[in-house]
This record gives C-alpha cells, sequence and structure tokens, in this order.
C-alpha cells in the first residue's frame, strides 16, 4: 500500500514532468542541439551574408527575405532571381570555378537539388526545422518542398467573355493568334507539356501549335502579356503568385485553376561549397519556420507543406505535383527534340 508520502511525491512527480521542470534525456539532447543552433546564429551573423537564388516569383522571393530581415537584422540577403534552368546553370559554373556565389537556392528544379542531395552535397536546418517537416514533402536527398501551387489559366477580362476552364479550352478557335504560352525553360515546363499531351491526347501540341501561340521565358512574362492585352489568354506554366501581383496593381486580368491540373513544388537547398554556410542554414530554416511559410505561403497562392499556415491553400486539394525523378537530363533532351519537331524555331 503506498503511503500518503508517496502517493505526494509521485503527484509532484507527475506535475514536474508534464511541465518540464525535471529533465529527460530527450529534454538533455534538445538542450544540446539548442547549444550547436546557437553557435550556427551567432556564426552565421559573423558571416554578415547570404546569397539567395530562387526561381519563384520576385515578390515572393521578398516577402521572405524581409521576414528573415526582420528576424535577422545582421545578416544582409543578396537575392538573385532566375528561371530554374538558367539559375542551376549558374550555379554549376561558379562550382567549377570556387566563385563566390549562390548560398541557398529555391527552385522549381527539385531534381537539381535532390541531385545535390544524394551527392551529400546539402547543409541541414535546425533538428527542429526537420522534426516537424511531414515527410511526404521530403524528396530523396533530404530535399525538402516548402511550396506547392497549382498551374492556372489567365485571361484579360477585356478580351474575353467567356473563361476557359481546362487545357482543351485554349484550342478554341476564338484564341487563335492570340495565345500564349511558357517555352521549355526548365524540366518543370517539360513535366507539363509531357502531362498535357498524355492527359489530352498525344496531338496536343500539334493542335496547340495551330493556334500559333506566343512563347515567353516564364509565367510572370506571360501573365504581363495578358495584363497589357498583347494576348488574351495564357497557361502552361502560370501560376497565382505571378498573376496576384497584377490583379492587386489594377490590371484587368483574372485566373482560374482549370481540371485536371498539374502542381509544381518548390525544392529548397542550402548548398555545402557555400561561402557562408551557416547563414545559409539559418535562411533555410526560417523558411521552414511558420513565421517564413507564412511569408511564402500565406497569400493564399500557394500551399504550405506546414498545417496551420494562415493564408495558405489546402495542400490537399492543390494537384498533385509533377514527378522530378521521371525526367532525367535524356529524358529532358529527348521532349525538347520532340518538342522543336512540332513547333520548329518556336519551340527552341
Amino acid at each position: 500500500m503506498v503511503s500518503k508520502c508517496g502517493f505526494v511525491i509521485s503527484l509532484l512527480l507527475g506535475m514536474a514532468l508534464s511541465i518540464g521542470i525535471v529533465a529527460t534525456p530527450s529534454f538533455a539532447q534538445s538542450s544540446g542541439e539548442n547549444s550547436e543552433w546557437s553557435r550556427v546564429v551567432a556564426d552565421a551573423k559573423k558571416e554578415g551574408k547570404v546569397t539567395f537564388y530562387y526561381d519563384m516569383i520576385t515578390p515572393v522571393g521578398l516577402r521572405i527575405i524581409n521576414g528573415f530581415n526582420k528576424r535577422y537584422p545582421d545578416i544582409k540577403v543578396e537575392p538573385y532571381r532566375q528561371p530554374g534552368g538558367a539559375l542551376t546553370t549558374r550555379i554549376d559554373q561558379e562550382r567549377i570555378t570556387g566563385a563566390d556565389g549562390a548560398d541557398v537556392i529555391f527552385t522549381s528544379s527539385i531534381f537539381w537539388v535532390e541531385a545535390r542531395g544524394k551527392e551529400g552535397a546539402l547543409l541541414k536546418p535546425s533538428a527542429i526545422a526537420i522534426s516537424r517537416w511531414p515527410t511526404r514533402f521530403v524528396r530523396p536527398g533530404g530535399v525538402y518542398v516548402g511550396s506547392v501551387e497549382p498551374s492556372v489559366l489567365v485571361y484579360n477580362k477585356d478580351q474575353v467573355s467567356k473563361p476557359p476552364s481546362s487545357y482543351v479550352d485554349l484550342l478554341a478557335p476564338e484564341y487563335k493568334n492570340r495565345i500564349g504560352t511558357v517555352g521549355l525553360v526548365a524540366p518543370v515546363v517539360i513535366a507539363h507539356y509531357d502531362w498535357a499531351e498524355k492527359t489530352f491526347g498525344a496531338d496536343y501540341l500539334s493542335r496547340l501549335n495551330a493556334q500559333n501561340p506566343k512563347f515567353y521565358t516564364g509565367g510572370p512574362a506571360a501573365a504581363q502579356a495578358v495584363a497589357s492585352g498583347e494576348i488574351a489568354v495564357s497557361g502552361l506554366q502560370v501560376v497565382p503568385s505571378a498573376v496576384g501581383p497584377l490583379i492587386a496593381a489594377g490590371a484587368h486580368i483574372a485566373y482560374v485553376v482549370p481540371s485536371p491540373d498539374i502542381g509544381m513544388g518548390f525544392g529548397m537547398g542550402a548548398l555545402s561549397w557555400s561561402k557562408h554556410p551557416n547563414a545559409a542554414r539559418l535562411f533555410l530554416d526560417y523558411a521552414m519556420s511558420p513565421e517564413g511559410q507564412t511569408d511564402w505561403n500565406g497569400a493564399g497562392e500557394s500551399a504550405s507543406p506546414l498545417p496551420g499556415i494562415p493564408g495558405s491553400l489546402d495542400e490537399s486539394k492543390v494537384a498533385a505535383q509533377w514527378d522530378p525523378d521521371a525526367y532525367p537530363p535524356n529524358v529532358v533532351e529527348a521532349y525538347k527534340a520532340h518538342f522543336s519537331s512540332v513547333f520548329g524555331e518556336r519551340g527552341r
């Protein structure tokens, strides 16, 4: 029979454990991790700089940068934005020459980041960030997907009376010579065209070619062309974050999420050859925090992998992401040749 004294001690011990007064092995481990991460933060402040390469829309990148600067005002962020293919080519050149370039990259060219992860060339964020990340948003090589966006059809409200609701609608006669699309600037775009052929028929590209589409260097350029009235409608790799700022600025355009659709994710990587490795880890860690995810995905344009992010789209309702593993270099090159056979010089 337990004495009253023993009962009270047991009760107090239980209460202490529940509120964290008594140290446990996991708490001790966490304390060690906190100490290690404190050193990362201190060293990052000494480095004083992080170079951020990205291929999301500029306003999205700036939101992340501004949020990071509020938390870490002692660390300067130098941004550089390019479409995915150009971005990764530049980083490859920097790596070969040892130039002071990218420290961290956020890109839709997830396969490139995965390849670096499989080489062991990616730095890790904090243990806390890793522990909170849903496993379905961790790609091979330890690559974390930080955002998922649907693809949309954007149209000029002054030129289009009945908005398109499907990629098949882009083939309507009224859009001939008035349609825009994106050139093969990155494997994610190739995946989108390939998906369209498999979904809407092997003749989809030839039917699209018959519409005499104008090719643009990315979704933002295509959305801007719709806003200016240069074209009436555009699709295939236009995302909400490319359209939202134009609408906010007063452009008479709108967009619809077509059905069916294909989404795109953005992989994050802090590079091991970084000249500012601690600042790179810190930047990655911030982007994976609830605050960073709110900066990135809180404008209603994209879905966060983390639950409970205010303003985020529901990731379960965003179209399935393209599979980077299905588009290795040999497949990419073969598809480029196929694309050019349909669109000629315009498709190069």
